[in-house]
């Protein structure tokens, strides 16, 4: 009978077709609130937005400066203008047909669409290929339903982590699908090299991954060898070209730690060496732990010699960042954050964001463990595989919750494998109903009502909009008021910097990138007290200084809470600009350098 039923089912183009179908129509659906989610979203969304605008406002390809956060010099952004190039592929025709801010929105509703239309192929047809058809419905459903998807591939959301996730997907299925291993090592290094070059955060992944590869070579599985021969070729060749694409020649040579720049490339051609070496002699170095002691050692000898280049790196992208602007990445930034330390503050989103995928990664352990036996080896293998990328991924998550990514690209095969063995139980089997039990609760919609229901009434209603400071400042009345001053340089707390450079033409003096650690101190660190306040604001050469009217985050910071009492210094005047959600100060710079009120 299940048999029949699956022979009668659609066929799996038409579910995968119907699939995207809904989700490039929810993305046009949602056009109409993809301005009120920018404004209240995330604050790299709106970088994003404002870089994409600069360079297809003249600036140059390679000038990744944001010139009007601390104007002057203004600030090096640590981002890919590969990213801004496929936005601006959607943005560019549809302003032949529409209005540049129609065009905008358009852009910003289909950008991360097309991403997830591209994803649920990814995922479906590798999960199909290894597990069937039902697993495949299974991790796509699974896909489309974890909050950690749906707030990555989010209409509106063109930050890079989407593009990550989709590469961090096609390279796992590409490591543990049969056949043609040589091409899919080639295309597994092309996939690395372009989310590296997008952004650094999944290279644990991406290094695991090519370890566990390593791993399987070392115990001669087959089609090992033929894969790393492939990946490592393919990314020695891939890796400096999309740095040199992204990366002007004059910076070539600077060691940065954020970036795809020659500490990355070094660390890659150690691997590189070490894998094609211990290949190319695998007929002369016998057994497993002769090949692993061969790639290990050339390993250690590379990165011994390369300390004095990588040393500075294992800080990672905070090497430069000052013990104050670090304090306030790790305890005001929620990505930032560790789980038990967001256990404490908002265990609603952890739970919404982990409890799902530990559910079926644990799930999925527990199975492989009872049928190891009887799965066939490249399934065994590719679970195999896929439980270790959690299991990695999970201990990196727990001291920062944007790890999660790190797992992220495995949940959905994992899911499927479970949806695979519960089919396979015999129906007279005990293990049906508690099984059942699991897979239910399991699932992301399960999860997450679990999590609304313990947080109780008044979070529940909350769940889903934004509070705090993005509910307080960030509001079209709020930046009319802004928009409304002359072209200035405007003082602000840290969560409003962003918005001021995407919705009017002023200058903003903070805004959270790492790259700055004056951005970071301004928003926060400056709001201490009157004297760190008047450095900050000196500095910086700020005309105006802004603070919301309801409060926001101004009600965490102590003198900002003075200003909005009326406690005021002589250097800020206040200003004849409107001021219906905003209120602003005028910096009187005699006063200010004086300390005291100007003749």
């Amino acid at each position: 009978m299940r048999q029949r039923l699956f022979q009668t089912a659609p066929p799996l183009w038409l579910i995968y077709g119907a699939a995207m179908v809904l989700v490039l129509g929810h993305a046009l659906a949602m056009l109409p609130h993809i301005p009120g989610r920018l404004m209240q979203g995330d604050n790299d969304d709106l970088m994003r937005l404002v870089m994409v605008r600069d360079w297809l406002g003249g600036q140059g390809w390679y000038d990744a400066h944001q010139y009007r956060l601390l104007p002057g010099d203004g600030v090096l952004m640590h981002w890919s203008r590969y990213v801004d190039a496929g936005i601006a592929a959607i943005l560019i025709p549809a302003t032949w047909v529409v209005g540049v801010p129609a065009a905008e929105m358009l852009a910003l509703a289909l950008w991360p669409a097309l991403l997830k239309c591209l994803a649920i192929l990814v995922i479906g047809l590798g999960t199909q290929r290894l597990l069937g058809r039902a697993a495949a419905v299974a991790a796509v459903l699974i896909f489309l339903t974890w909050n950690k998807f749906g707030g990555e591939f989010a209409p509106g959301r063109i930050d890079h982590h989407n593009v990550q996730l989709l590469c961090g997907s096609a390279l796992f299925y590409l490591a543990v699908l049969p056949g043609r291993a040589y091409l899919r090592g080639a295309l597994a290094a092309v996939v690395t090299a372009l989310s590296l070059a997008v952004g650094l955060e999944m290279l644990p992944f991406l290094l695991m991954v090519w370890g566990v590869m390593g791993l399987r070579f070392a115990f001669g599985l087959d089609g090992a060898r033929d894969w790393l021969l492939g990946f490592g070729i393919t990314l020695g060749l891939a890796a400096p070209v999309l740095m040199a694409g992204q990366t002007p020649m004059s910076d070539w040579l600077i060691n940065r730690c954020d970036v795809l720049a020659p500490p990355v490339l070094v660390l890659f051609g150690i691997g590189i060496t070490a894998t094609l070496v211990a290949v190319w002699l695998a007929q002369r170095l016998p057994g497993p732990l002769v090949r692993i002691a061969v790639m290990l050692g050339i390993s250690g000898l590379g990165l011994w010699l390369a300390a004095p280049l990588l040393g500075p790196c294992l800080a990672g992208p905070y090497a430069d960042v000052t013990p104050a602007a670090r304090l306030i990445i790790d305890t005001r930034i929620t990505e930032a954050r560790s789980v038990p330390d967001l256990l404490q503050a908002s265990p609603t989103l952890v739970a919404k964001v982990l409890l799902s995928a530990v559910l079926i990664g644990v799930m999925a352990a527990l199975i492989a463990i009872k049928m190891r036996r009887r799965l066939d080896p490249v399934v065994w293998l590719a679970v195999l595989q896929a439980l270790a990328l959690f299991a990695a991924g999970l201990v990196i998550a727990m001291t920062q919750i944007r790890a999660t990514n790190l797992l992220a690209p495995v949940i959905p095969f994992l899911a499927g494998f479970v949806v695979w063995a519960f089919l396979r139980l015999p129906r007279q089997s005990w293990l049906r109903v508690p099984a059942a039990v699991l897979l239910v609760l399991a699932m992301p919609v399960t999860t997450r009502a679990m999590a609304t229901w313990a947080a109780g009434p008044a979070t529940a209603a909350t769940l889903g909009t934004n509070t705090g400071a993005f509910a307080s400042c960030r509001t079209n009345a709020a930046m009319a008021d802004l928009a409304a001053l002359p072209k200035s340089v405007i003082f602000s707390t840290l969560d409003i910097g962003a918005a001021i450079l995407a919705y009017t033409d002023n200058s903003a003096t903070s805004a959270p990138y790492h790259r700055s650690n004056a951005a970071f101190w301004n928003g926060i660190g400056a709001f201490g007290d009157e004297a760190a306040l008047r450095a900050a604001v000196l500095a910086s050469g700020a005309d105006y200084l802004a603070l919301c009217r309801g409060g926001g985050e101004e009600a965490a910071l102590p003198y900002a809470t003075t200003l909005l009492s009326g406690d005021v210094p002589a250097w800020l005047v206040p200003s004849d600009a409107q001021q219906q959600a905003m209120v602003i100060w005028r910096v009187d710079r005699a006063a200010l350098q004086t300390g005291g009120p100007s003749g």
